[in-house]
């Protein structure tokens, strides 16, 4: 009996799961990591993991407004995601691979946090990309607002703690490695041209 009603529990639970986003538009090879190919209209809950191609490109649009495109040759997670009128946002992406460009509804409370292997940011609202490289490095770039990124790698950890890198609109971008992330820099316009044709309209 117990057994029968965990499983009920269980079915329940995963049931009446609300999804956190929708998919706005696809191009190219995307998909979940089972495989199963993204369609215009999809509903994505907490857990999924979707993957691009080389030509692939996601549009996700979330329960509270925020977007997110996943460029091409790219794998994200959506860890964990809630956001209600009694609630703060809590949001925490990981993105394994790749780029992903974001404009994040403002909130005054609560988080919205994307996690990779060498680093994690922190925003509240704003517009802003991250790029995990082959070599796991971390890019970051803000068009709008603020984000304050640490590394997280395990030499990282093992040193002495460090204020976050915070970024603006002035000193736009960063790069994390395993141990630490650089001095916020201005990118180059180019360099921002390249990331901005990888992502597409956020719109």
């Amino acid at each position: 009996m117990r057994s029968l009603l965990l499983c009920l529990a269980l079915w329940g639970s995963a049931a009446f799961a609300q999804p956190v986003c929708e998919v706005m538009a696809v191009s190219g090879e995307a998909q979940r990591v089972d495989g199963k190919a993204l369609a215009v209209g999809d509903k994505l809950d907490v857990g999924t993991t979707l993957r691009t191609g080389g030509n692939g490109r996601v549009r996700l649009r979330f329960i509270d407004g925020s977007v997110l495109v996943l460029a091409d040759r790219s794998q994200l997670r959506i860890e964990a995601f809630s956001a209600s009128a009694s609630q703060p946002r809590a949001a925490e992406l990981l993105l394994e691979l790749g780029l992903i460009g974001q404009r994040v509804t403002p909130s005054a409370s609560g988080s919205w946090q994307v996690r990779t292997p060498t680093a994690v940011t922190a925003v509240r609202g704003t517009e802003f990309s991250v790029e995990v490289g082959d070599d796991l490095a971390t890019a970051v770039h803000v068009k709008a607002g603020e984000v304050d990124v640490e590394a997280t790698g395990a030499q990282a950890r093992a040193a002495k703690p460090r204020r976050p890198v915070r970024l603006a609109k002035a000193l736009n971008g960063t790069r994390c490695d395993a141990s630490e992330c650089g001095a916020a820099v201005a990118w180059a316009a180019e360099r921002v041209a390249r990331v901005d044709q990888r992502l597409g309209s956020l719109d």
